[in-house]
């Protein structure tokens, strides 16, 4: 079983007099010393400030581990609020100069690229995602899985690790200057551990603490960030106090015994993230007639766009208009197709039928619309065309599923009636009420602040969805989706 260990540095309020720029150098040094790897996903301004102070000591021992991008930090325009006003291609190109800008504090500070981007808090958006694919690199904190799974997971065109559906342990925050809560968690950690190998996960989260909340015994980021309003602690008037030099002592000797615990536990393989990104990344090459056959099977079955074991929808329905398209003169379908990496749709999908059925022909043109939208720009259509009507890409993989099982079987179909179906797998939906609820009514933002566009892009882009694995299995399965803050 595989693990990461992270730790989000992000505190940039206390001055140097508090020593809380101390605590990620020896969280450093002591995963260094023990031989765990570990991963710090990093502030862009915590890495400037860490720099700034001179702080060459704590940005070395740091180093030595993965360092990922943590979003700038605390600095306005957030990530949704970039994102509030925007569609898919220009907010993916907002995402792309905003990582460029935290990868240039990280850059100077740490002499790296970040090896992930990830989630601060809840300031997500699936272009944010994205802009992890495109550079090859994960997302930390994906808050969108495979229902059934215990697997990170693909979405928006990224490996997602850890992602709502990975086994996580956290809760040290606080307690490795209290013996007696350590010790208590330390059990709990070994029970975890325990029946996640019973049920044979493959990957595991571990996080291993904010280093602010080490020592500070309380966290001021609420105050300091409410309501639309950015305030310093200055502005404040106060900052909460810091723990003695022997809790410091004993939070220090704590995550020792934590450290080694994981290098020698039997079952567990500390890996950095950069590493695990690595193993999980695996994707089969190609999509067989016998896989297609099975989910063109599951499609008629569900009478909606459904998730699979392996593949993601974008990828099957995709795989289903190439058969199509490249059916020999018999109409017989290739034995397999390039799986190719899809995104979404960008703009939505019609719902009602335009064209009531479709022949052979028909729909073998629409097939290779779908394909030609997909090599120019790798995004699904969210509607092929007919001469007079409009077909939506959900009701398109419903009639290429029937198509293709009926040229699979070499039996004739002069026409195939087009269904209402829903416009995204049944994932969008509470993808969908987690950005509506948990972003929406988040307390750092303005009053009228609006997720509405950024929660229609995230729909769409559960078209993508898939878990992923070391070894991906091949063979029937329908899921379903979670979501998770």
């Amino acid at each position: 079983m595989y693990a990461t260990l992270k730790f989000d540095t992000e505190d940039v309020y206390y001055p140097p007099e508090y020593r809380i720029d101390d605590i990620p150098g020896w969280l450093a040094e002591i995963m260094t010393d023990v031989g765990v790897r570990g991963t710090f996903i990093v502030f862009g301004e915590k890495a400037r400030c860490l720099r700034e102070r001179g702080r060459k000591d704590v940005l070395e021992k740091m180093a030595a581990h993965d360092i990922a991008s943590h979003q700038m930090g605390n600095v306005r325009p957030l990530i949704p609020e970039i994102l509030a006003d925007k569609g898919w291609a220009d907010g993916v190109a907002a995402m792309r100069q905003y990582e460029d800008r935290v990868a240039e504090e990280l850059r100077a500070a740490f002499g790296c690229d970040p090896v992930a981007l990830s989630r601060h808090n809840l300031y997500f958006g699936p272009q944010h995602v994205a802009v992890g694919g495109e550079r090859g690199i994960p997302y930390v904190y994906g808050v969108t899985g495979v229902e059934g799974t215990e697997t990170p997971t693909w979405y928006a065109g990224t490996l997602n690790l850890p992602s709502s559906t990975t086994p996580d342990f956290a809760g040290f925050d606080e307690i490795y200057s209290c013996d007696d809560a350590f010790q208590t968690k330390m059990r709990q950690l070994d029970q975890f551990l325990a029946a996640c190998g019973e049920r044979g996960v493959e990957f595991v989260s571990i996080f291993g603490c904010h280093p602010i909340k080490v020592m500070a015994r309380g966290w001021i980021e609420h105050y300091c960030l409410v309501g639309g309003l950015t305030r310093t602690p200055e502005q404040l008037g106060w900052r909460y106090g810091v723990k003695s030099r022997a809790e410091e002592a004993r939070a220090q000797a704590n995550f020792r015994r934590l450290c080694e615990y994981l290098r020698d536990h039997p079952d567990l393989e500390v890996l950095g993230t950069a590493e695990a990104a690595r193993l999980f990344s695996t994707q089969p090459e190609d999509i067989t007639c016998d896989e297609l056959l099975a989910y063109a099977g599951q499609l008629a079955e569900s009478g909606k766009v459904v998730l699979n074991r392996t593949f993601s929808p974008a990828e099957l329905v995709t795989a289903l208009a190439e058969s199509l398209a490249n059916a020999g003169a018999d109409g017989r379908v290739p034995d397999a197709v390039p799986r190719r990496n899809v995104l979404g749709p960008t703009s939505r999908p019609i719902l009602g039928r335009e064209a009531d059925t479709l022949t052979h022909q028909e729909l073998v043109d629409l097939c290779r619309q779908l394909l030609a939208a997909v090599h120019t720009d790798g995004h699904l259509p969210a509607n092929v065309h007919t001469a007079d009507s409009r077909v939506g890409i959900a009701q398109l993989a419903m009639v290429a599923g029937r198509g293709y099982a009926a040229s699979a079987r070499h039996e004739e179909h002069r026409r195939i009636r087009v269904p209402e179906v829903p416009r995204c797998p049944d994932a969008a939906w509470p993808l969908d009420a987690f950005i509506q609820r948990q972003i929406g009514e988040h307390w750092a933002y303005a009053l009228d602040f609006s997720v509405d566009k950024m929660a229609e892009q995230a729909r769409l882009q559960t078209w993508t969805l898939k878990p992923a694995w070391l070894n991906p299995p091949r063979g029937r399965m329908i899921c379903e989706g979670r979501v998770k803050a």
